[in-house]
C-alpha cells in the first residue's frame, strides 16, 4: 500500500480519516473550542499538497489525485462547513480539531501542510485587523511598530487563542491548551501555530526572526511557548 507521504488513501489513513468523519459528524460545537479558521486552513493546505501538479494532467495523475485525501468529496464538504462558521468567528469542538491535527500528523509531509496552514491561517488573522492597520502606516516607525504589535497579539487572541508577549522586545507566544499537541505526540501540529504567529509578526511589526518551539505540552511542559530569535522594535 501507498505511504502517506503522498496523501494516498490507505489502510491507516483511511481508519484516521473514518475516525475524524464519526467526530466531525456529532453535535454542534460550543465556544469553548477553537477558531473554525484552524482546521478550515489545514484541509486547505491538505487540498492544495495533494492537487495534481501543474501541467501534468495525464489521465494518471488524475486519477491518482482523485484517491488522494485533499481531493476527496468529504473533505470538500468540510472545508465548506468551517468556511461558514469562520465567516462568523464560530468555534469547533477541540475533540474535532485534535482529531484533525492527528490525522494530518500521520503523514510523512505533515511539516508541510501545518507551516502552509499556519502561514494561511496567520494572512486570516491579520485581514481581520487590517483596517487598523492601514491607518497607522502615517506614523512614526517606533509608534507604527507599536502599536502593530498590539494588534498583532489581538489577531492572535482572536484566531489562535495566543497570548503574544514582549520581554522586553524579543516577541514571545503561548498557548494553553492547543490540540496540537496533545494530537501530534512528537509537537509535529505545533508547526501550525509557530508559523501562524511568524505570519501575523511579519505583517504588523517589523519582526523578522524566527519562532522558537521552546515549551510544548507534549513534553509534559504545561504550555506551548514560542520565543522569537529577532529582534521586534
Amino acid at each position: 500500500m501507498r505511504s502517506g507521504a503522498t496523501g494516498v488513501f490507505c489502510s491507516s489513513s483511511f481508519t484516521g480519516f473514518a475516525s475524524y468523519f464519526i467526530i466531525v459528524s456529532g453535535p454542534p460545537s460550543s465556544r469553548s473550542g477553537a477558531h473554525a479558521a484552524v482546521p478550515l486552513t489545514i484541509l486547505e493546505s491538505l487540498r492544495h499538497v495533494d492537487a495534481p501538479a501543474h501541467g501534468g494532467g495525464d489521465e494518471f495523475n488524475t486519477e491518482l489525485a482523485a484517491r488522494r485525501l485533499g481531493m476527496s468529496d468529504t473533505v470538500a464538504a468540510q472545508i465548506e462547513r468551517y468556511r461558514r462558521l469562520a465567516a462568523r468567528s464560530g468555534r469547533v469542538e477541540l475533540e474535532e480539531v485534535a482529531a484533525l491535527f492527528r490525522l494530518v500528523g500521520r503523514r510523512t509531509d505533515a511539516g508541510l501542510v501545518f507551516a502552509d496552514a499556519g502561514r494561511r491561517v496567520g494572512r486570516r488573522a491579520v485581514r481581520g485587523v487590517r483596517a487598523p492597520a492601514l491607518l497607522i502606516r502615517a506614523l512614526p516607525a517606533f509608534a507604527r511598530n507599536r502599536l502593530g504589535f498590539l494588534l498583532a497579539r489581538r489577531a492572535a487572541a482572536r484566531i489562535l487563542d495566543a497570548r503574544l508577549l514582549r520581554d522586553p522586545s524579543i516577541p514571545n507566544a503561548v498557548i494553553d491548551d492547543s490540540p496540537s499537541a496533545t494530537a501530534t505526540p512528537n509537537g509535529t501540529g505545533c508547526g501550525f501555530y509557530g508559523s501562524a504567529l511568524a505570519e501575523i509578526l511579519r505583517a504588523l511589526t517589523d519582526f523578522d526572526g524566527a519562532l522558537f518551539h521552546v515549551r510544548c505540552r507534549s513534553r509534559g511542559e504545561s504550555t506551548c511557548e514560542w520565543q522569537g530569535s529577532g529582534r521586534s522594535g
